[in-house]
C-alpha cells in the first residue's frame, strides 16, 4: 500500500520508462510519466538520475514536479480528503479540475456531506442556475473562476431577487472553496463588493391566521382535501408550530410520562409527549399531545389519509394501478399519519403539494406561517422569553444554565401550561369542532 515511482523493463536503447504505481487493497493505479532513463542512472531512494547522466538537470525537475505532485495527491487521499477516484485523477493530470465538470463534483463530494437530502437539493439548484446563466451545462470546475462568476451575478441582478441572488453567491462560494481545499483548482472563492445586493427592511410583517380568520374559512371547504388541509394546519399549530416534515417522523419520538402515578386508563394521571429535536436549531422540543384535541386530530386525519392515500385498487383486475398510485399510509410500527421514506423528495413533494395549495386557497397563508401564529399568540398573552424559546425550540444555551435540576422540571410544567394556554386563547376546540361539522355536511 503507498505510491512511488519505479522502472519497468528495459527498452533496445538500453532505457527504462519509469512508471507511477498507487495501490490501496485491491485498487491499484498505473501510469506512465513520459520519462525514460538509464537503470544505471537511477536513484530510487530520491527519484532523480545522476547528475552524470543525459540532460540531467531537465529530466531532474521534470521528477521532482512529478514526485511532489504525487506526494501531495497521497497525503490527500490519506487524509480523507481525496476520494480514490479524485486521487486517480490528481495522480492521471495534475490537476482533477481538467477532467471533471461541476455536476460531477457535486455529485461525487460535496452530496455525500449531507444526509438531508433538501439541504443538498440547494446546491442542485444553484449549479442549475449557473448553467442557465452560461447557457450550457459543459462547465468544468477549472472554469469556476471569480470572472466567471462575476458574469453570473451580472446576469442574476438583472432578474432575480436580492435574496436569491445571496443564496446562489453564498452556496456557490461553498463549492468552489471546498474544491479548493482539495488542490483541485487554484484559486479561493473571494467575494467582490460589487457583488453586494441591498437588503430588504429589517421590519419585516409577520403573517398569522386569526381565529376569526381561521373559522370563516372552514365553510369553503369543498372535499376531503380541503378539510384534511384545514386539520393539518390545526394540528401544527397545536404542536406549537411543527412543520409538515416533522408530522410524518413524529411518531420516531412518541413517549410517556407518568406525573403524579394515576393508576386510570387511557391518558388519567400521565403525560404523553413527543420528543422531537428541531433539525434547524437542534433543540429538543417535549411537546404534550394529550391536549384536545391534539390527539384526535392525529387520529382522524390517519383516518381521512387512509381513505385519499391508501394503494387503489382495480375493481375489475383486483390489481394495484400502476400510474400515480403509492400508498403512504401508517404501517404497522411505521407513522401516525404518514408512513414514507423522508428522502423520497419526490413522494414528499407529491404529498404535500395539493395540501398547500387547499391552504392557500382557504386561509390565504401557507403551513409555516403556522408557527408564527402560535409564537404571536404566546407574546400575546405576555408569556416569558425563556417560556416562549422552549415552546418553539429556539437555541438559547443561557436557559438551562440559570435552572437548578429540580428547578428544570418545574420548568417543564411551565411549559405545558403556557401551551395550553396559547391553544385556549386561540380556541382550537372550537375550530376542531367546526371543521369537523364541516366534514359531516361533506358527507365525510
Amino acid at each position: 500500500m503507498g505510491v512511488g515511482l519505479y522502472l519497468k523493463g528495459v527498452n533496445k536503447d538500453g532505457r527504462s520508462p519509469i512508471f507511477l504505481l498507487a495501490k490501496k487493497g485491491v485498487k491499484q493505479f498505473k501510469k506512465s510519466v513520459q520519462i525514460k532513463v538509464k537503470p544505471s542512472d537511477w536513484n530510487p531512494r530520491n527519484n532523480q538520475v545522476k547528475g552524470t547522466a543525459l540532460d540531467s538537470i531537465i529530466v531532474n525537475r521534470k521528477l521532482t514536479e512529478i514526485t511532489n505532485n504525487m506526494n501531495l495527491a497521497w497525503s490527500l487521499f490519506e487524509s480523507g480528503s481525496y476520494t480514490w477516484d479524485e486521487l486517480c485523477v490528481k495522480l492521471g493530470g495534475g490537476n482533477a479540475a481538467a477532467n471533471e465538470n461541476l455536476q460531477g463534483f457535486l455529485e461525487t463530494v460535496l452530496k455525500a456531506k449531507y444526509d438531508n437530502r433538501n439541504s443538498y437539493k440547494t446546491y442542485e439548484g444553484v449549479v442549475q442556475a449557473v448553467y442557465k446563466e452560461a447557457g450550457t451545462d459543459k462547465i468544468l470546475l477549472a472554469d469556476l473562476t471569480n470572472e466567471f462568476i462575476d458574469k453570473c451575478v451580472q446576469g442574476w441582478k438583472k432578474r432575480l431577487s436580492n435574496s436569491s441572488v445571496r443564496t446562489y453567491l453564498t452556496h456557490l462560494g461553498k463549492i468552489k472553496n471546498l474544491a479548493y481545499q482539495k488542490g483541485l483548482i487554484s484559486e479561493p472563492f473571494i467575494r467582490r463588493d460589487e457583488w453586494k445586493v441591498k437588503r430588504g427592511s429589517s421590519i419585516k410583517i409577520v403573517e398569522t391566521v386569526k381565529t376569526e380568520d381561521f373559522i370563516e374559512a372552514i365553510p369553503k371547504a369543498n372535499d376531503i382535501y380541503d378539510i384534511q388541509a384545514l386539520f393539518f394546519y390545526l394540528l401544527m399549530f397545536c404542536l406549537r408550530g411543527l412543520y409538515q416534515a416533522d408530522l410524518v417522523t413524529m411518531h420516531k419520538y412518541a413517549n410517556n410520562l407518568s406525573i403524579d402515578g394515576g393508576k386510570g386508563g387511557g391518558f388519567e394521571g400521565k403525560r404523553f409527549y413527543i420528543k422531537h429535536e428541531r433539525s434547524k436549531s437542534g433543540e429538543l422540543m417535549e411537546i404534550k399531545i394529550n391536549i384536545y384535541p391534539t390527539h384526535n386530530l392525529i387520529a382522524i386525519l390517519a383516518l381521512l389519509v387512509e381513505r385519499t392515500h391508501k394503494q387503489k385498487i382495480n375493481k375489475r383486475t383486483g390489481k394495484p394501478f400502476i400510474k400515480g398510485n403509492y400508498d403512504v399510509t401508517p404501517k404497522a410500527g411505521g407513522g401516525w399519519i404518514f408512513d414514507y421514506d423522508l428522502n423520497d423528495t419526490t413522494v414528499h413533494k407529491n404529498v404535500w403539494d395539493v395540501y398547500q395549495k387547499r391552504i392557500k386557497k382557504l386561509l390565504g397563508k401557507p403551513f409555516k406561517t403556522a408557527r408564527k401564529t402560535f409564537e404571536s399568540y404566546a407574546l400575546k398573552l405576555a408569556i416569558s422569553q425563556d417560556i416562549r424559546y422552549k415552546l418553539l425550540g429556539h437555541a438559547n444555551p443561557t436557559i438551562k444554565a440559570h435552572y437548578q435540576d429540580w428547578e428544570w422540571d418545574e420548568l417543564k410544567q411551565q411549559v405545558d401550561e403556557a401551551h395550553e394556554l396559547v391553544l385556549k386563547e386561540y380556541r382550537v376546540e372550537n375550530i376542531y369542532k367546526a371543521i369537523h361539522r364541516r366534514g359531516k355536511e361533506l358527507g365525510l
